[in-house]
């Protein structure tokens, strides 16, 4: 459909061009209107000389923006201006400058009436007059719902259903990233995960795993989830002192919560093997869960 309407939005440009050369100026934005007026998308005609002044903007920015947005426009075109967001604003300037490649779509933000931002996909396709550029014109499509259905697929992707905390594709991912950066890996593995699903039922192992990434997120925002029982906490952020600091305060975290868990910590000061980083702090947590077998869990 995207394609569709690219398509149509060429002709229609390409018909424009050649009727200049016949028709008035008035003539050819009418028929643009005629075509903008009835469709969804906003359809647009920005002058850049001799003075920044919107020709045309189709009546579908106000289903967007809000009520009476285009007809701010006409009357003052800094508006546009000043509802671009701010990290956006130096990719407007340079839309309407020239000072920018318009073969591929235009990603930017706008801001509503009622002070939210938006996104908006563009096509844009400068005019130019005896070598400089006159006007621009374009299509620009709503692409918030799409954006927010494409974030929403993403984050479920890379999080846990179960604990919301991060998960076993986030953590390979973060691993490809990290190589030559110091890193501190924490694993923590619940030691009677096993036995309450057992004997009180899987919705207690699920209570009791929920506890824990709660638990974990509140002190750290690099949380996995990689197995049934496995929590780690992968980071590159904090020096060594720092991550023995974490994995301290983790064991106390359970500790005050009654929930049985060993834990271990890795470090390296330049990450080139992660395998051994990881076998090092699972060989940490192994030798808690030895001396702590004795650790009775109280169901949370």
């Amino acid at each position: 459909m995207e394609q569709f309407w690219l398509g149509l939005l060429v002709g229609l440009i390409l018909v424009l061009v050649a009727q200049k050369t016949l028709q008035s100026r008035k003539e050819v934005d009418g028929a643009f209107a005629h075509f903008g007026n009835h469709v969804k998308d906003v359809i647009y005609i920005f002058e850049v000389k001799p003075t920044f002044r919107f020709r045309y903007i189709s009546p579908s920015l106000d289903l967007y923006l809000g009520e009476g947005v285009v007809a701010e426009n006409y009357e003052n075109p800094d508006d546009c201006f000043r509802r671009i967001h701010p990290d956006d604003y130096q990719l407007l300037m340079n839309k309407v400058s020239g000072k920018m490649s318009y073969d591929e779509a235009i990603s930017q933000r706008w801001r509503t009436n009622d002070g939210r931002y938006l996104r908006f996909e563009e096509y844009t396709t400068p005019i130019y007059k005896n070598g400089e550029i006159v006007a621009v014109q374009g299509i620009i499509r709503n692409v918030e719902a799409a954006v927010m259905k494409r974030e929403e697929l993403e984050y479920v992707s890379r999080h846990d259903e179960l604990t919301g905390v991060l998960n076993r594709r986030a953590f390979n991912e973060t691993i490809d990233r990290l190589s030559f950066k110091k890193v501190g890996l924490i694993v923590i593995d619940l030691n009677d995960l096993k036995k309450i699903n057992d004997h009180q039922g899987h919705s207690a192992g699920d209570q009791l795993l929920q506890k824990t990434g709660l638990l974990l997120q509140g002190l750290s925002e690099n949380v996995y989830r990689i197995g049934g029982d496995e929590f780690v906490v992968l980071t590159d952020q904090l020096q060594q002192d720092e991550l023995l600091d974490l994995t301290v305060s983790i064991r106390s975290m359970f500790e005050s919560n009654y929930i049985s868990a060993a834990v271990g910590a890795g470090w390296e000061e330049q990450l080139n093997d992660f395998k051994k980083l990881y076998d090092q702090a699972d060989q940490n947590m192994y030798k808690q869960k030895n001396r702590s077998k004795t650790n009775r869990h109280v169901p949370c």
